[in-house]
């Protein structure tokens, strides 16, 4: 009997401990050699990937530069620009997917992930005087822009709040077209109460604006597709929430007659369950008479406003608020997607997501003529798909919009007789020009150029008049730089304090490389001996032209030219 009950005890034993031994070593064995496996097929996946994109972005990098030396040759400085730009990207791409080859891979193989990104609730100490600003106390920095400036965070000694300061300075590097352009901005966002307050002076530029402790939607959004193939009803309902949040904000930039021109997941900030649009290097007033730039970000950029700008289309000829639009749908498709849409409208789909919205991405990226006629339509819809009580239950003609409903708050228009040449639509769609005619132009041009370049030029005559910074042109005026390929770091410093001495003294200076080149086109080649022919100038809508050239030693040589002739600063 005791023999009976001791094997009866053995054997339970002996199958608690297989069981035992099966749960706790077997499987998590087997499933640490199936994540190995895991792992060992996505890193030859993301290796190749790697690979053959790092090969067509050095491919597209040589192709960008033959096209920009071949412009530059053909005096095509508009596109030698936009030709850089792109170059630009492609080359921080080339080391993005080296780094990716080389180590997060690598990283990802043996069990560990690459580095977060920078985190804006990260405040990285600075060793910046607390004083620096008067009446804020510097905390700490943020990661710096595109636009060199320096970003700080501070507590504004008045209320105990923080701010954001963005710090533009000329001993530093800044350049002058991008502090003009920011403190333009600045008069134009203090009507909407996004600046608390801006300061200029000889040495430096800056601006504070309300602190926003958050991420960017870019990383926001990572976190949202993280682990997963299909958004929930959930997460739809936090997208369409953000986008809510964005859509209100440009209304009352369109309502206050402003087009903040650079939307994109970088420039909005997630905090408290909104999205705040910051940055306003870019706010342009939707009445300027100001010539159309190609700023932006491209991808979130409508190629309609490049188009528009090739053609040297006034910011007031077109309605700045539906590039706008482009840029919310493109942010729609982005937190959608999780990542940018390189098509444009025409972007496939490739994850499952609700019909309706992808209606409202559709029409929001649309051509010019066809897309959403202001904020407040695309707004509409995104409430009506916020109020359904199933997201996906919303079918694309249950929208406003489907239905020729709109809201009562209109924004600008375009002017009632449009047309093409004044900027408005349908444009005229352009007519393909002979190949053999083409060569044949292009021969010829670089035949002149060749002989422009290889005959020795004499210097220019400096004017003999003088001007004082008091006298102030009434109107704007273009700065034609000839230093910015100068290898003379202290003429270029000392060229840049002067023109801030010029533009605090309330002279409307601007660069735009665009009205360069068309004002190159007529413009003299001796313009001191040479008198402007008239009504170029009107025509441009600038009232005069600041050159600022190579002088003695390391001064250099500073002067105004008008329709009544050249005067040389002291």
């Amino acid at each position: 009997m005791g023999t009976a009950l001791f094997t009866c005890f053995g054997t339970v034993v002996g199958l608690v401990g297989a069981v035992l031994l099966f749960v706790f070593v077997l499987i998590p064995l087997i499933g640490h050699v199936f994540t190995f496996v895991g792992r060992i097929i996505r890193f030859v996946f993301q290796e190749m990937c790697d690979s053959i994109l790092l090969a067509v972005a050095l491919f597209v990098c040589v192709i960008k530069l033959l096209r920009a030396t071949l412009c530059v040759v053909l005096a095509r400085w508009d596109i030698v620009h936009l030709e850089i730009a792109i170059v630009k990207r492609r080359s921080t791409e080339v080391w993005n997917r080296i780094v990716s080859i080389l180590i997060d891979n690598p990283l990802r193989l043996i069990g560990i992930d690459s580095p977060a990104p920078a985190l804006l609730t990260q405040v990285i100490p600075t060793s910046t005087p607390k004083n620096q600003f008067e009446g804020y106390e510097i905390t700490g920095t943020l990661p710096m822009g595109g636009s060199g400036a320096k970003l700080f965070v501070a507590k504004q000694l008045s209320t105990q709040s923080y701010v954001a300061i963005k710090c533009f300075t000329i001993s530093t590097g800044s350049q002058l077209p991008q502090i003009v352009r920011e403190s333009r901005a600045m008069e134009a966002a203090k009507k909407l109460g996004l600046v608390i307050e801006h300061h200029l002076d000889n040495e430096h530029f800056w601006y504070a604006t309300p602190y926003h402790a958050g991420h960017h939607l870019g990383v926001v959004t990572n976190k949202l597709h993280h682990a997963t193939k299909t958004l929930s009803e959930a997460q739809l309902q936090t997208i369409l929430s953000y986008q809510h949040s964005l859509l209100q904000t440009l209304c009352e930039y369109h309502s206050a007659g402003l087009w903040h021109k650079d939307v994109k997941p970088d420039n909005i900030i997630i905090h408290d369950g909104s999205a705040h649009l910051v940055d306003l290097g870019l706010v342009t007033p939707l009445a300027s008479a100001m010539t159309l730039t190609t700023h932006g970000t491209e991808y979130f950029r409508d190629p309609e406003l490049v188009r528009q700008a090739m053609r040297g289309v006034k910011v007031h000829q077109v309605d700045g608020s539906k590039f706008d639009v482009f840029g919310a749908g493109a942010v729609l498709y982005f937190m959608l997607e999780n990542t940018f849409p390189a098509h444009g409208g025409l972007s496939d789909f490739s994850k499952e997501s609700p019909d309706c919205i992808r209606w409202v991405i559709r029409r929001a990226m649309a051509d010019y003529d066809k897309r959403y006629s202001s904020v407040e339509e695309m707004l509409l819809d995104i409430e009506t798909i916020l109020s359904a009580k199933h997201v996906s239950g919303v079918r694309p003609a249950d929208l406003p919009s489907m239905n020729g409903e709109t809201t009562k708050t209109t924004v600008r228009r375009l002017p009632a007789k449009s047309t093409p040449s004044t900027g408005g639509g349908p444009f005229e769609k352009k007519q393909k020009k002979n190949k053999l005619s083409e060569v044949i132009f292009m021969l010829i041009i670089l035949a002149v150029c060749v002989r422009v370049f290889t005959k020795k030029e004499s210097p220019a005559p400096i004017p003999e008049s003088r001007i004082n910074l008091t006298e102030v042109p009434t109107g704007a005026v273009l700065v034609v730089n000839e230093l910015t390929t100068s290898h003379n770091s202290n003429i270029r410093k000392e060229a840049s304090n002067k023109i801030a001495e010029i533009s605090v003294a309330g002279w409307e200076l601007f660069v735009n490389e665009d009205k360069e080149a068309s004002v190159r086109s007529w413009l003299p080649i001796n313009p001191v001996a040479t008198p402007i022919p008239a009504g170029k100038l009107e025509k441009e809508n600038i009232s005069g032209i600041l050159f600022i050239q190579e002088g003695e030693g390391e001064k250099p040589t500073i002067y105004f030219v008008d329709q009544n002739g050249a005067y040389l600063f002291p």
